[in-house]
């Protein structure tokens, strides 16, 4: 029998590592819900936002604690940065081609990202300062977690809530989703579609890189930590349901909370469990568990 602290102190472990998986499958699963378009590079985007990160923390700010409010803010801002150029450079020219071109073009954005941050930052991993020695920490169930970890539960809930008000109740949100559904009735109407798209990719850019200032100080910095990422948000985005913001969520839940839970129960099978639940829901619900049957695009 695993003690109740145990299992309560995994449940924030696994709230946390769905926090972050939420920041990055939600940006992917917005580009492709809104644009069409399958990012396979998109765990690259996080892997920079460590890297800035960690340049604007340890060479901007000497590793103050102000560094860590100036890399949340302008890390993600460098990512958004990139991923408009991206968008606009590298994407655009491909758009109404095959799929193949979209996949065989972000998937050499992975290797040339790869060399590029080798050679700029190096090989080596590099290490975070530890932000628990000026946050401090709290005990929970007789365990102490470090008030970090509790404060990135609460971005990645309260990120969620602002994409939704967004996607929502907001004038651009709408039109964005319109431009999802019938793009050229949306341009008809006078709205410039293209525009919409680099904001919906700068915007994905934008948290992928969120994720990866997030969770370097839990992780570290190293090339090809993109990869792990993107292959956890691709399970995501099945279980949740392609271009669905909550199934982002719920699917982060599950993927973070099984993954924690299996560490203590049964660590054998600790990746293999989420790809079990993952290939349950798509012979139960193909679409995911809030995707949408895919409609002809025009």
């Amino acid at each position: 029998m695993i003690p109740i602290e145990l299992l309560i102190a995994q449940t924030i472990n696994g709230l946390v590592y769905a926090s972050i998986l939420f920041l990055v499958s939600s940006g992917l699963t917005m580009i492709y819900g809104i644009m069409n378009i399958l990012n396979l590079a998109h765990g690259s985007l996080y892997m920079l936002g460590a890297y800035f990160a960690i340049t604007i923390i340890m060479k901007l700010a000497g590793g103050s604690p102000w560094g860590y409010l100036a890399a949340f803010i302008l890390a993600p801002t460098a990512v958004m940065a990139v991923g408009a150029a991206i968008e606009v450079g590298l994407l655009k020219p491909i758009y109404g081609k095959p799929e193949e071109y979209q996949l065989l073009l972000t998937f050499g954005l992975i290797l040339i990202f790869d060399e590029v941050v080798k050679l700029i930052w190096g090989p080596a991993y590099i290490n975070f300062p530890n932000p628990g020695r000026f946050l401090g920490s709290i005990e929970v169930a007789g365990f102490e977690f470090p008030v970090y970890r509790l404060l990135l539960i609460a971005l990645g809930f309260s990120v969620a809530w602002l994409l939704w008000f967004l996607l929502s109740k907001t004038t651009l949100g709408k039109k964005m989703r319109a431009a999802a559904a019938d793009r050229e009735i949306v341009s008809a109407l006078g709205v410039s579609v293209p525009l919409l798209f680099t904001g919906a990719f700068m915007l994905g850019s934008f948290l992928s890189g969120l994720g990866g200032v997030a969770a370097g100080p839990l992780y570290t910095a190293s090339p090809g930590m993109g990869i792990d990422i993107i292959v956890n948000s691709f399970a995501v985005i099945v279980i949740g349901g392609m271009g669905s913001i909550l199934g982002a969520l719920v699917g982060s839940l599950i993927v973070g909370l099984t993954r924690a839970y299996a560490i203590v129960i049964y660590p054998a099978i600790e990746l293999a469990l989420v790809y079990l639940i993952m290939v349950i829901v798509l012979l139960v619900r193909p679409v995911g568990l809030f995707g949408k049957p895919e409609e002809v695009r025009r």
